[in-house]
């Protein structure tokens, strides 16, 4: 009997209706007696980023009609993109209050529905062409942005960790995006890492100590006339959101609450 490939699968599955696709992802998505999810591995390999991004909204549009449970939709996101079971590259670090500990991803990110609104905001100014994500991870941010931008950017990921770079290089290889880089560097003393970029993302990417050094840089680059974004997703505390919404030449363009966490919020910035 001829065995269709698991790409050949979701390609087909895509051309049929909302029930039958419902029903395909519950098979290749299954949840077991504990209600935990549990996925068939063989149908999330291989897969191009093209497809990934077709699956995507397959996926949106089965949790819209309630054909699968919601909770389940970052966890099949996550495991598309190739960045669940993580765990090995936030090991704990008893000596440092801000090592935030977790569940899988579940460790310095942000959720989709919150990436939803800085893909909606940059989507909506064409003067973006490159981003710098500070402290980027997993790299599932700029993994997301890539798939649901508009047009096409220019990314780069900044991360102090070489195994978590050497992680998100592989993914962003094996999906050939060629305008996708991640980076090892300590970019607090290595400013130079992220010059001339149009956007800036972060989600707590300095520990408490360090957020006046970062607003510092950012300081010198308003100082220089410098033109740029930044795109800030708020997280444990509100030490960095505040001194951004301090920041002299910075101007706040527009925060909504996050999805993710009570009293943590999107926000948008732009120098003056």
């Amino acid at each position: 009997m001829f065995f269709k490939s698991p790409q050949a699968q979701w390609q087909n599955i895509l051309t049929k209706p909302l029930k039958q696709q419902t029903k395909f992802l519950n098979k290749v998505c299954k949840v077991n007696r504990r209600d935990a999810l549990v996925i068939r591995e063989a149908f999330f390999d291989n897969l191009s980023f093209d497809l990934v991004r077709d699956i995507f909204k397959l996926v949106n549009n089965v949790v819209d009609s309630d054909g699968i449970d919601p909770s389940f939709r970052e966890l099949i996101f996550d495991r598309l993109f190739g960045v669940l079971d993580i765990e090995h590259l936030y090991p704990e670090d008893e000596e440092d209050d801000n090592v935030i500990s977790g569940d899988g991803y579940h460790v310095y990110t942000a959720n989709y529905h919150d990436l939803d609104l800085i893909v909606d905001f940059v989507n909506s100014c064409k003067d973006i062409k490159s981003i710098c994500d500070l402290g980027s991870g997993s790299g599932r941010a700029l993994l997301y942005m890539a798939l649901e931008m508009n047009r096409e950017l220019n990314y780069l990921g900044l991360e102090l960790v070489n195994d978590r770079v050497e992680f998100t290089n592989d993914i962003a290889q094996k999906f050939s995006l060629e305008n996708l880089k991640f980076k090892t560097c300590n970019f607090l003393s290595q400013p130079d890492m992220f010059e001339g970029f149009d956007a800036y993302y972060f989600y707590d990417p300095v520990g408490t100590d360090d957020v006046p050094k970062l607003i510092s840089l950012f300081q010198d680059k308003i100082s220089k006339g410098e033109s740029f974004y930044i795109l800030f997703i708020s997280g444990w505390d509100d030490i960095m959101l505040n001194a951004l919404n301090d920041l002299k030449g910075l101007e706040k363009l527009s925060s909504t609450h996050s999805r993710k966490q009570d009293d943590r919020f999107v926000s948008f910035y732009k120098s003056k």
